[in-house]
């Protein structure tokens, strides 16, 4: 029988348990009651094993389903990669009803049209973090790194619920954001800076404050301001190479997604990230050779 704490608590679904996830349900396991949707279980429910960033243990239980296990979803928070999210909503499009709160938080640009497809009636918001964590296992994660999160809403529905106050008052450094476009825009350009170079040299994020990374950083960064600036987003170049150091600097110590999936030879977001602007170029006849050579050397598995 759960006890009276937990029976108590809003219950909260989070897809997968990749380091995001695990991290995310570190801080909110206070808050809610946590379920992991998982694609395999070997029982109902897991303990997950959580080292901050002072080398401290906390050991806390997760229930964990199967998406056909599911039966009814009020709040969701999906902390998968770019090309899942599709597979993802299909699968539990049908769990979700007209008050449910959905989450998404990956790196790349989302694919907005998908979204308002399919979660039109749902409060859709998505999570940006610099926060940075590496699993150790399964259901073991290390906190590698502090950074500012920011929450906005994807779509007209979307207010903020209980959902939204518990993430403001539960996560470090985390702030509601009103120019959803600029959200997007910012986390898009940080990611452009750090997971292709991290990626392609097997280094960790640190390493990118050296000068021999700085015309590469540069012009990745230049080519994917001038999009923002056409698409009607105000960042300066300035501006978005000091927060993209600044970031680099708060998660010295971490690897990069894309790092890691490349390591592992497993599928990248590097379609969202560089091919984001890649596509983009094209349509406005502006040629980006960083952002292109960069989707060319990830997609051909960094020969």
């Amino acid at each position: 029988m759960k006890n009276q704490s937990t029976a108590n608590k809003p219950k909260l679904h989070i897809v997968g348990h990749g380091a995001i996830g695990l991290l995310l349900a570190y801080y909110l396991r206070l808050c809610f009651d946590i379920t992991l949707i998982v694609r395999n279980k070997k029982k109902h429910n897991e303990t997950v094993i959580f080292t901050d960033h002072n080398n401290s243990l906390c050991q806390f239980t997760v229930n964990t389903v199967t998406s056909d296990e599911v039966e009814h979803i009020e709040q969701l928070i999906i902390p998968t990669k770019s090309h899942q999210v599709d597979t993802v909503l299909d699968s539990l499009k049908d769990k979700l009803c007209t008050t449910s709160t959905v989450i998404l938080c990956h790196n790349g640009m989302p694919n907005l049209e998908l979204i308002q497809q399919k979660l039109a009636k749902q409060q859709v918001f998505f999570l940006t973090t610099s926060m940075a964590a590496l699993k150790r296992a399964d259901f073991a994660v290390e906190h590698t790194g502090f950074g500012a999160s920011f929450i906005g809403a994807l779509n007209a529905n979307s207010q903020k619920t209980q959902t939204i106050e518990c993430l403001l008052n539960a996560l470090p450094n985390i702030t509601t954001e009103q120019n959803i476009s600029a959200l997007l825009w910012q986390k898009l350009i940080i990611n452009i800076a750090i997971n292709p170079l991290t990626a392609v040299h097997q280094v960790k994020n640190g390493a990118l404050v050296s000068p021999q990374y700085a015309s590469d950083i540069f012009g990745l960064v230049n080519e994917a301001v001038f999009i923002a600036n056409k698409e009607d987003v105000e960042i300066s170049l300035s501006a978005a190479l000091e927060s993209t150091y600044r970031v680099m600097r708060a998660t010295s110590q971490n690897y990069s997604s894309m790092n890691r999936d490349v390591y592992k030879q497993q599928q990248t977001e590097i379609d969202s990230i560089c091919g984001y602007i890649h596509k983009k170029g094209a349509e406005y006849c502006y040629p980006t050779p960083f952002n292109s050579r960069f989707l060319t050397l990830i997609q051909g598995d960094i020969p």
